[in-house]
């Protein structure tokens, strides 16, 4: 039961609701950022995510009659990872801060946890997780339900409208975009090694990685660009295109091929990309605290922070 203002419903989503919900996203991400945006999370992809119950782990909460903006909020909580963190999303409309929605989420999001923490392994424990900006509706309630800093991200972004630095290739390899029916296997096995040291990694099957990030209406093949040593797929970048400019999704190197600048020879080449196709901006995210030094590698590169979020995690008690 989640208790809410006079006027304000609780329900649980469909997949019909992501169009709705994906506009909440949009424009809550146009008033932090003070531009024109689109969210990075794509709820059509989220909402199909075998890993998410949208009839046990996501509320939609909807405004009064006459509500300019009439979905109001939404949370969601995803399946424990193995080492017991459980990743959530909350976000209310900018039209609706102010009003309590935002903690009423966390508590309906957190005795949910709970529950799924409870299927854990004998001797792993459960940990909330959440996301926030510093000026997010949701950061004052999760100080005031005892969630606490665990970890820093960055947007970084870079102009790609000008003259760019073209990218050096590491001796021995070549770079090719992906070819469709041909590469994809190979790509998931190459990001699964790749990433298998980031914060909150959760291997996947083949077919939840192609969900994610194949069969998606935003994909192009030509702008994966993988480098190949030999046969073998040294690392790879990942993009997309918007109305509000590039996003690089993923860029990966694998260990063997590490500190010869393959990074952000990707890097360079995907901006040239994304500059070809009319972007004049780049961002990505990324761990503040990545121990591989992608931060570095992105300001090599000519990336600055243009904002930050952090990970507020929660222990969660026994469910008995």
């Amino acid at each position: 039961m989640i208790e809410l203002p006079e006027g304000y419903r609780c329900r649980r989503p469909s997949l019909a609701d992501a169009p709705a919900a994906q506009r909440l996203l949009d424009e809550l991400e146009t008033a932090q950022c003070g531009e024109p945006r689109r969210h990075d999370n794509r709820l059509e992809i989220d909402f199909r995510d075998a890993r998410l119950d949208l009839e046990r782990d996501a509320w939609l909460l909807t405004a009064p009659p006459g509500a300019a903006a009439p979905v109001a909020a939404l949370g969601v909580v995803w399946s424990p990872h193995a080492n017991g963190e459980i990743p959530s999303d909350v976000y209310v409309h900018p039209e609706h801060c102010g009003r309590g929605l935002g903690g009423a989420l966390i508590a309906a999001m957190e005795r949910r946890a709970v529950e799924l923490a409870a299927a854990l392994p004998a001797g792993v424990s459960g940990t909330l997780v959440v996301w926030a900006q510093p000026e997010d509706e949701c950061t004052g309630a999760l100080d005031d339900r005892g969630f606490a800093a665990v970890r820093r991200f960055f947007e970084m972004k870079t102009g790609v409208g000008g003259a760019l630095a073209a990218p050096r290739w590491p001796d021995g390899i070549a770079m090719r975009t992906l070819r469709p029916g041909r590469d994809e296997r190979r790509l998931h096995a190459a990001d699964t090694e790749a990433f298998a040291e980031h914060y909150m990694f959760e291997p996947r099957s083949y077919e939840e990685w192609r969900q994610s990030h194949i069969d998606r209406a935003d994909f192009d093949p030509a702008l994966w660009l993988i480098a190949w040593d030999g046969d073998e797929i040294a690392g790879y970048a990942a993009a997309m295109i918007s109305v509000d400019g590039g996003f690089v999704d993923d860029l990966a190197v694998r260990r063997p091929w590490r500190g010869r600048g393959l990074g952000t020879a990707l890097l360079l080449a995907e901006f040239r990309e994304l500059a070809a196709r009319g972007a004049r901006v780049a961002r990505l995210y990324v761990d503040a605290q990545n121990e591989t030094g992608a931060v570095a590698l992105y300001e090599h590169a000519g990336m600055v922070v243009a904002r930050r979020f952090t990970a507020y995690g929660k222990a969660l008690p026994d469910e008995g």
